[in-house]
């Protein structure tokens, strides 16, 4: 009698076509990791795209794919860890790497870095047609990265002794690359604010705005970003065009009426026209009451979302508890209770509707 066979374990079965994760190959990865980005799942994504990095640690896409991964995740230090090994891998080729280091760092070392993004730009730009879609791109990107730079040189480094020499040299590289870039006109009105040439400023942002303004309103490709239109909205009040700043913040409330910044501004405006209109002896009421409930609705926001501009909420309070000094008290209302609101909101009242308007909120 031959020995006794133990019984064969089955082998799990495999359906045709299917693929564990560690089966796929980087092309499949790194289209994943897209995906599921696109789809906001950064958790699933960020293990995906480790998986890509496990297969090939040299692959700057998937280095470069984690670290946006961990940026919007708000880890810095590992994002810029990815970012720094993309650079030892590819210097010279693959701008990406370099605008985001530019964007996560300061100074002069931001400055490096852009420019850097810029002459690797150049380099895709060498490989292709002048005038393709592609070029054209990749020239706004690089008139953008001018841009930054020149920012940089208007706050962190303004103290600079060639400050003001870079930021002209910049704007000129910036509308040599993309003559059709907003950004480029609108930060050289700030320049041009900063040098005390308030025409000139002016007829930038005419400009700026004269490559936009037809365009569709809807296509967030068409348009400057809503951050971008906000700083517009600034340099328009400097240049005391309150109806103008009124008209780019209706079209930002309906894209986004959860802006800290945007109500703050809408106060502000209103908040100077009820000035202008009490210098001019006009009725202030109306416009300083519509600036006190907009600065309302900023303090009520910035508390919901935690907001970070201190100086901007503490600017707010104290002028809605200026603006109640200044109205007459009316149906009820109570100076003592207006600026004790623009102290400190109480979170119950904020908090007392249903759980999901709140989470909409935040």
């Amino acid at each position: 009698m031959g020995p006794r066979r133990g019984k064969m374990a089955k082998r799990p079965s495999k359906k045709v076509g299917s693929q564990t994760k560690s089966e796929l190959t980087m092309d499949q990865l790194l289209t994943k990791t897209q995906e599921l980005m696109d789809d906001n799942n950064y958790e699933l994504a960020l293990q995906t795209a480790v998986k890509a990095i496990e297969l090939d640690e040299n692959n700057t896409r998937a280095l470069l794919l984690a670290s946006i991964i961990q940026l919007e995740s708000g880890d810095i230090e590992p994002a810029l860890n990815c970012l720094l090994r993309c650079v030892e891998i590819s210097p010279d080729r693959g701008f990406e790497k370099y605008m985001y280091l530019g964007q996560f760092t300061v100074e002069l070392q931001s400055v490096k870095y852009y420019q850097l993004g810029i002459n690797a730009i150049q380099l895709d730009l060498n490989d292709m047609a002048k005038d393709s879609e592609h070029a054209l791109v990749l020239r706004r990107k690089m008139a953008e990265a001018y841009v930054a730079m020149t920012e940089i040189y208007l706050t962190d480094c303004c103290f600079e002794s060639d400050a003001e020499s870079k930021c002209e040299e910049f704007l000129r590289l910036g509308s040599e690359a993309d003559p059709q870039c907003p950004e480029v006109y609108q930060t050289m009105a700030s320049v041009r604010l900063s040098q005390n040439q308030p025409e000139n400023a002016r007829e930038c942002i005419t400009k700026s705005m004269s490559l936009w303004a037809n365009k569709d309103q809807n296509d967030p490709t068409q348009i400057p970003s809503y951050e971008n239109r906000l700083a517009l909205v600034r340099l328009l009040l400097e240049l005391d065009d309150k109806d103008g700043a009124l008209n780019i913040m209706e079209r930002l409330q309906k894209e986004d009426d959860e802006s800290v910044d945007l109500w703050y501004l809408y106060g502000w405006t209103y908040y100077l026209q009820g000035e202008e209109a009490d210098a001019n002896g006009g009725d202030k009421a109306e416009v300083f009451a519509s600036a006190r409930e907009c600065f309302k609705q900023a303090i009520k926001l910035a508390t919901l979302q935690e907001f970070e501009n201190d100086g901007l909420v503490d600017h707010a309070r104290e002028l809605v508890t200026v603006i109640s000094s200044a109205l007459p008290s009316t149906n009820g209302d109570n100076l003592e209770e207006d600026a004790a609101e623009a102290q400190e909101l109480d979170w119950e009242n904020i908090s007392s509707g249903d759980d999901d308007d709140v989470e909409m909120s935040v």
